[in-house]
């Protein structure tokens, strides 16, 4: 039987948004070194993301609430001469936003900034759970709307990497040199002066990747702009040496001791800072040591919830009639991993998780290194009724789809 691919296996990821560029080129030449301009002449490459049409859904459909923060959305607007201007976001009485107010202060210079898109559309949490799946590292997503002649915030630094896909419209970016190499994350910013500094400009279809650190600003110019800004957070040497920290504490009680009392008034004693210093310095060599705190940072990567995509419902009503011959798949924006012991095998994905015996691992192992399959192609010592029966409790849990088209034969 041919398997027809029905996930987006390779779309919306890292090998989709730098095209024609190649992954391992940038990863070489750009990686946390040096900007990069995709151009394509294709305006409609971001057509599946959210567009300048879905700008209004997302602020009175998601932006609302009477916990309502900045941490939803902004409304800013700057001027070359670096000053700056914010507007609070009016509430009408059940929590919704006064788009009318907003419309306003667009036409009066404003950017609309939604943050945590993410957690907003389904599109853009596809892009970002792919690739944390392509980097292992968190990404999140904010949306840009900039009227004409505007500029959005006044020079500034990210203390994170981005990628920026303009999604309507043209925007002009000058970008500078970084004062020192690899800002540290949430590192506090003063003001910048953008002096020798690059120009870039964006065009629908377009990506710009900016490393941490280096100051930018963006203005529009004859056309308003809509940009997604899709922020990679990532895990740093100095996240595994505390993870790597915490690792150790968990086996050895002299870290968990509590420091001298008026440690703050005295020294410490320079031979117990060499014991914990000289033990941490053996203990990193160990291979299992790696490999725990490399579990402890994949952990987070599955902590945060994101917006599902669509149809799940669907498999959930074909699981009946599921057989032998049904192809099944997971799409791409669902990372996961399988973790075994003598006793037990479980696959993780997203924030859940389904465990069984350990004979199960080649089981998982397959299933999480593929996309779509047919039932009976499940390796390891399962029968036919018990493959239908994992792959109907992962249907069931949310990783697996059945496609509706391979069902196979009764």
């Amino acid at each position: 039987m041919t398997v027809r691919d029905v996930s987006v296996s390779r779309h919306f990821n890292l090998d989709w948004l730098l095209h024609p560029a190649i992954p391992s080129d940038f990863f070489q030449c750009n990686w946390e070194s040096r900007p990069l301009l995709v151009t394509r002449d294709n305006v409609d490459y971001f057509v599946n993301l959210p567009g300048l049409n879905a700008v209004d859904e997302l602020i009175t459909a998601t932006c609302g609430g009477k916990a309502r923060t900045r941490a939803d959305m902004r409304i800013i607007r700057s001027d070359r001469g670096g000053s700056s201007f914010e507007l609070g976001t009016q509430l009408h009485g059940n929590g919704t936003p006064d788009i009318q107010a907003i419309y306003r202060a667009y036409q009066e210079g404003y950017s609309v900034v939604i943050n945590g898109v993410h957690h907003r559309s389904a599109a853009v949490a596809n892009l970002s759970r792919n690739l944390e799946g392509d980097l292992h590292h968190q990404v999140g997503a904010n949306l840009y709307l900039t009227p004409q002649g505007g500029q959005g915030f006044a020079p500034h630094v990210d203390t994170h990497a981005v990628f920026i896909l303009q999604l309507h419209g043209v925007k002009h970016w000058r970008v500078g040199t970084p004062p020192k190499d690899l800002q540290p994350p949430g590192a506090k910013q003063g003001p910048v002066e953008l002096i020798d500094y690059s120009d870039y400009t964006l065009n629908p279809g377009d990506v710009l990747y900016l490393p941490r650190g280096f100051p930018h600003d963006a203005t529009t110019s004859n056309s308003s702009s809509l940009h997604l800004t899709v922020g990679i957070h990532a895990y740093c040497w100095v996240d595994f040496m505390i993870e790597a920290l915490g690792v150790m504490a968990d086996d050895d009680a002299k870290l968990r001791g509590a420091l001298p009392p008026g440690f703050l008034d005295g020294s410490f004693g320079t031979e117990r800072i060499s014991e914990v210093f000289g033990s941490f310095a053996d203990a990193i060599r160990n291979e299992t040591l790696a490999e725990r705190v490399k579990m402890r940072l994949g952990d987070k990567l599955f902590k945060e919830a994101k917006v599902v995509g669509s149809g799940h419902f669907r498999s959930l009503d074909s699981i009946p009639s599921l057989n032998a011959e049904s192809v099944v798949f997971r799409t791409p924006s669902l990372f996961c991993r399988v973790r075994s012991t003598s006793s037990e095998s479980r696959i993780e994905f997203a924030t859940n998780f389904v465990a069984g015996p350990a004979h199960l691992e080649s089981a998982l192992d397959f299933i999480a290194k593929r996309h779509q399959f047919a039932v009976q192609e499940i390796p390891g010592v399962l029968n036919t009724q018990e493959k239908l029966d994992l792959v109907s409790r992962l249907v069931g849990e949310g990783l697996l789809q059945i496609d509706p088209a391979n069902q196979g034969g009764s």
